[in-house]
């Protein structure tokens, strides 16, 4: 189970701006309070996880949407040492001012305009990149997430010179798990490895980190790390959305011990996996 650091994925708003097709997620109207938030984040920074360092990862919905966004940085800042996001980038402009360069900002690209906006609606597009622009002009660290599936199979190349064009150092190259009938066709997992060693060559000749992912190296849901809901619900994460408890309980009583003592993932065909096929 090789990762850089234990995860908490917090998902502080169950809404967004957009309403994408391919989502995973039942959008709502909640976000987290800020007192449930910092007792989270500080059990889950004391949890006896495997590896040595941990990271917060704020992401929703939309997690700029938050009302108090700027005391979620606040409490995140103090605990983790810098701000990890997960986000469409519309809100990016309006708060650029809370990004410190040591930060990490990542922006969901679809494809090129055309199918970007089919998939996130019209205008989503150029709202991306323009956030990827503005954390490369000042000098914030920054990722390109982008998540294949049929429609989207031929903007490969074109993503990999988005990176280049906004100074991404990062490209999170993921297989699309339907969750629901939206009309989407996933790749096999064949099929989509050896689309992933043509760009982890052509992105790492271009300095672009291209990270192994949960569908190569096995499941590490609720062992290292877990998600949580607006509402304190835990998942293991979420995609698999395995529901292993509730704030107030301690993150500690509901992760996997069983796997974080053997040091052994999970089966990731049994978890969130199960409907890719493997051919």
């Amino acid at each position: 189970m090789k990762l850089v650091a234990n995860f908490l994925d917090l998902h502080i708003v169950d809404y967004c701006q957009l309403n994408c097709k391919h989502c995973y997620l039942n959008q709502g109207h909640t976000f987290m309070p800020v007192d449930m938030l910092k007792e989270v984040c500080i059990d889950f920074m004391q949890t006896d996880f495997p590896l040595p360092q941990s990271t917060i990862i704020l992401s929703g919905g939309e997690p700029l949407l938050h009302p108090h966004f700027d005391t979620v940085c606040t409490i995140v800042r103090g605990l983790n040492g810098f701000i990890a996001l997960s986000s469409n980038g519309i809100l990016i402009p309006q708060h650029i001012d809370l990004f410190q360069k040591d930060d990490g900002i990542q922006i969901s690209i679809d494809g090129d305009k055309t199918v970007h906006d089919f998939i996130r609606g019209t205008g989503s597009y150029e709202k991306a990149v323009n956030a990827l622009r503005i954390l490369d002009e000042n000098r914030i660290r920054h990722s390109i997430s982008f998540t294949i599936n049929e429609a989207n199979l031929k903007c490969i190349d074109p993503i990999i010179d988005l990176c280049i064009e906004t100074g991404s150092y990062m490209l999170n190259f993921n297989l699309y798990q339907p969750i629901r009938d939206n009309g989407f066709y996933p790749l096999t997992f064949s099929h989509w490895l050896s689309l992933r060693q043509h760009v982890k060559k052509r992105a790492e000749q271009e300095g672009i980190f291209c990270p192994l992912t949960c569908v190569e190296k096995g499941c590490i849901a609720g062992i290292l790390g877990l998600s949580v809901l607006p509402d304190g619900t835990y998942w293991d994460c979420s995609r698999n959305q395995r529901v292993l408890g509730k704030f107030p309980q301690r993150i500690k009583d509901v992760v996997l011990k069983k796997n974080i003592r053997s040091g052994k993932s999970r089966d990731q065909f049994e978890t969130c996996c199960k409907k890719v096929d493997y051919e």
